[in-house]
C-alpha cells in the first residue's frame, strides 16, 4: 500500500494532468472516471477550508483503499496541503498497529511508527459508516476516536444509533458526514453531526438544483462546470444547503410497487436495535411479485421474533423471507454488497 501511495504522490509531483478512478460499483458495474489535476486540487482545498484551519493543515490517517475515491483523495490532499499522512492497510475495523503504520511525506519519504508517532500523530481520519460502527463495538478501538479532532464519515447512510453515540461519547471530536461521489472527486458537501442537524452545506463554487424527479444535480469544477445528476433525492433548503431523502435507484420492485431500500433498512435497524452493517435487504426473484423483500442477517434472532417486531411496517415493506449469513460482504469501497443470492 505504501508503494501505491508513493506512486500517486510521484504522479502528482511530476505534474501529471489526468488521474483515472473507478466508481464503487454499489449500484451497478464500476465505471471508469478521469479527473484533471485542477479539479482534484480544488476538491482538496475545499476540504481544508470547510472543516480545518487552512493555516495549519491536519495530519491524516488513511485506512481506506487507494484505488477508490476516498483513499485516493487522501493522498492527493497530502500532496496539495504539503502535509505527511499515516497509511495503514485497509480493514473493516481500523486498529492503530505500530507494526504496520507508516508515515508518508509529500516527497515520498517514509518514517516508521516508532520514529514519528510521538511528534506527528494523526489529527483526522476518514471512515466509512461500517468502519465507525465496528470501531464503536470493539473495546480495543473505541478509544481511538479520541485521538482525532475531526473525523470525516462518508460512503453511505449513518444509523440514528451511531450518530447519537458519537454525539454523546465524543464531545471533543467533530464528526462530519460528507456527501459526494467518485464523479465529484469525493465530497462536495458535508453535515456536522450535532443534535437535530440534517442539513448538508455545499462547497463554495458549487451550484445545486433538483430535476423533475427530485434528484440532486450538482455543478462545480469537478464536474467540469457541467450539471451532473446524482441518484439521490433531496430537499433543497437554501442555495447552499440540502437535506438527503433517499437513493433514487436503490429499491425493490415488489408487485409493481417500488420500496426504497435504505429508508426501510433504517426503520428495521431502529426497531430491532441492530447496527446497519449487520444486515441488509435485497430483492429475491419471485414468480408472481417479480421481487420479494428478503432480509439477510448475521443475527440468530428467531424469525418469528423478527417478523413480530416488524409487523408494524406496511405489509408491502415487511420482509417475506429471513436468511442467515455468516458475514455481510462489502465492496472495496466499504459499502455493503446487497447480494440477493449470497
Amino acid at each position: 500500500m505504501i508503494a501505491q501511495a508513493q506512486e500517486i504522490l510521484a504522479q502528482w509531483q511530476s505534474g501529471q494532468s489526468n488521474f483515472p478512478l473507478t466508481t464503487s460499483g454499489g449500484t451497478g458495474d464500476p465505471v471508469p472516471i478521469t479527473h484533471h489535476r485542477s479539479a482534484l486540487q480544488w476538491s482538496a482545498n475545499n476540504t481544508l477550508q470547510a472543516w480545518f484551519d487552512p493555516g495549519q493543515p491536519p495530519v491524516q490517517l488513511c485506512v481506506l483503499p487507494l484505488n477508490k475515491a476516498g483513499g485516493f483523495m487522501q493522498i492527493i490532499r497530502a500532496a496539495v496541503w504539503q502535509t505527511p499522512i499515516w497509511v495503514l492497510p485497509p480493514q473493516a475495523t481500523p486498529v492503530l498497529d505500530p507494526s504496520t503504520a507508516t508515515l508518508l511525506h509529500p516527497n515520498g519519504a517514509i518514517q516508521s511508527f516508532e520514529e514519528a508517532w510521538a511528534t506527528l500523530p494523526p489529527t483526522t481520519v476518514p471512515l466509512t459508516p461500517m468502519q465507525i460502527a465496528l470501531v464503536l463495538e470493539n473495546p480495543a478501538t473505541v478509544e481511538c476516536l479520541n485521538l482525532f479532532s475531526v473525523v470525516l464519515l462518508g460512503g453511505q447512510a449513518l444509523s440514528v444509533q451511531t450518530e447519537n453515540r458519537l454525539i454523546q461519547d465524543y464531545p471533543h471530536t467533530r464528526f462530519i458526514h460528507t456527501f459526494g461521489t467518485t464523479e465529484t472527486a469525493s465530497h462536495f458537501a458535508g453535515r456536522e453531526i450535532t443534535p437535530g442537524n440534517l442539513d448538508y452545506c455545499i462547497a463554495p463554487d458549487t451550484q445545486i438544483q433538483t430535476n423533475e424527479n427530485g434528484e440532486l444535480m450538482v455543478c462545480n469544477p469537478t464536474t467540469k462546470n457541467l450539471w451532473l445528476t446524482l441518484h439521490d433525492r433531496v430537499q433543497i433548503i437554501a442555495p447552499n444547503r440540502f437535506r438527503w431523502l433517499q437513493r433514487s435507484n436503490l429499491y425493490i420492485n415488489t408487485g409493481g410497487i417500488k420500496v426504497a431500500i435504505e429508508p426501510l433498512e433504517e426503520r428495521i435497524a431502529q426497531q430491532l436495535h441492530w447496527p446497519l452493517y449487520s444486515f441488509y435487504c435485497a430483492g429475491k426473484s419471485h414468480p408472481i411479485y417479480g421481487e420479494q423483500i428478503t432480509l439477510f442477517t448475521t443475527h440468530q434472532t428467531p424469525s418469528h421474533i423478527i417478523q413480530q417486531s416488524l409487523s408494524h411496517l406496511p405489509s408491502i415493506q415487511q420482509p417475506k423471507e429471513i436468511i442467515r449469513v455468516k458475514t455481510i460482504a462489502t465492496l472495496p469501497s466499504g459499502k455493503i454488497y446487497r447480494n440477493p443470492n449470497p
